[in-house]
């Protein structure tokens, strides 16, 4: 009987087979393709100050398309200390806790918001109301989690 040992990588493989070197060309040859096609783009298309800010965008993007790349492409099962079931673990039931609080606190707040703006005439632009909503939003489930955390933990 012979038993075959799987050894799980630092960077992992890629899903499509081939080891941690096949990946990371491919996820380097992706974002360079990417990053390279913005700037070309921008060098051909636009004049001024706004190309300049398009190939700075698409130099300073490289790396995140590298990394997100990395996360499409890559086998969570070859990743040497990824959970196997990471649904069940306890953080994943924190967040799901913190989420749905967070809702229900985000329903109140606009429902106040809403009366509070007929009442008194509130005239908020779109763009800020809509980033406030969301700080609100990201912040109330931050709170939650730390909150979840201490808690439990």
């Amino acid at each position: 009987m012979s038993e075959q040992v799987e050894t799980r990588g630092y960077w992992g493989r890629a899903r499509f087979g081939g080891g941690p070197g096949v990946l990371l060309g491919v996820c380097v040859a992706v974002a360079l393709v990417v990053s390279g096609g913005v700037a070309a783009w921008a060098l051909a298309a636009l004049d001024g100050t706004r190309r300049e800010e398009i190939v700075v965008f698409a130099v300073v993007a490289l790396p995140w398309i590298f990394a997100l790349t990395w996360v499409v492409l890559v086998d969570r099962t070859s990743l040497r200390d990824a959970v196997d079931r990471p649904d069940d673990t306890i953080e994943a039931q924190w967040l799901q806790r913190a989420q749905s609080g967070a809702f229900t606190d985000l329903l109140l707040v606009l429902g106040l918001t809403l009366v509070a703006g007929v009442i008194v005439d509130l005239d908020v632009s779109l763009r800020i109301g809509l980033i406030a909503l969301t700080a609100f939003a990201m912040g109330d489930v931050v709170v939650r989690m730390l909150w979840l955390k201490r808690r439990d933990g």
